[in-house]
């Protein structure tokens, strides 16, 4: 089967935040995405794939599968790496229902807005166990294509929230509410408690004072060198092998 115009413009208009919000659908692409979806919960509306996949064994049930030119694959994607195919996935949204505050840490993003750092962090979220991520409302969008990428196939082990920050953790009075910050006190002295919210804020700016106006803690990454910060995405991966290492 081949693609017809209306399903090109349906792809073409996920390429835009607009579009994957107004069709309640997104883009995976890429091998390694598209196996990981066959071991979720999302629903996969259809599948293109390069023409020389068309023997391939991965068992997409009753999915429509339609076989493209290696040329188009890489023109309706986008991502212009991906010569392998992708899926088109309904979206999934979740609720307070979802989540389980009490046990175990959720990370929380405050102003996290490169794709790449967000997807990297769904990533080393789910390599530590930790399975549920809440973001404030101008944290760029879970799924923007350069986020679902970056994070290797991780997304669908992950839920989401979207809120505003300090209003949400106004609930959580008996939590411990912890903060990455330069402020902060050294991670290798600092006792983790066994459950809590880690916050990671902005690449340039940091958590915003409204923020951490309901922190319990401030942690921070010691240095040796002279570089002037970390990125946000390697600060999550230590503070969270930390906290793995403590717990």
């Amino acid at each position: 089967m081949t693609l017809s115009n209306n399903q090109i413009k349906l792809i073409n208009s996920l390429h835009s935040k607009k579009g994957r919000i107004d069709n309640n659908l997104f883009l995976v692409e890429g091998e390694k995405g598209i196996k990981e979806l066959l071991d979720s919960s999302f629903q996969i509306e259809f599948v293109v794939l390069n023409n020389k996949e068309i023997n391939s064994f991965l068992n997409f049930g009753e999915t429509p599968i339609y076989y493209e030119s290696e040329s188009n694959v890489i023109k309706y994607s986008s991502l212009t790496t991906n010569e392998y195919g992708f899926a088109i996935v309904k979206s999934q949204m979740f609720s307070h229902n979802d989540f389980n505050f009490t046990s175990g840490y959720t990370v929380i993003l405050d102003g996290v807005r490169d794709p790449g750092n967000l997807g990297t962090i769904i990533r080393i979220c789910d390599w530590y166990g930790v399975n549920q991520i809440v973001c404030s409302s101008d944290t760029t969008e879970f799924y923007n294509p350069k986020v679902i990428s970056a994070s290797m196939g991780s997304f669908h082990r992950i839920n989401f929230l979207y809120v505003d920050i300090p209003e949400f953790l106004n609930q959580f009075h008996d939590m411990p509410i912890i903060g990455a910050s330069l402020e902060g006190e050294n991670i290798h002295q600092y006792v983790f408690p066994s459950a809590g919210f880690i916050i990671f804020g902005n690449e340039s700016e940091g958590i915003r004072n409204s923020v951490k106006d309901v922190l319990t803690a401030q942690v921070k990454i010691p240095n040796w060198g002279h570089a002037e910060s970390l990125n946000v995405a390697i600060s999550a991966g230590v503070i969270l092998d930390n906290i793995r290492r403590q717990n």
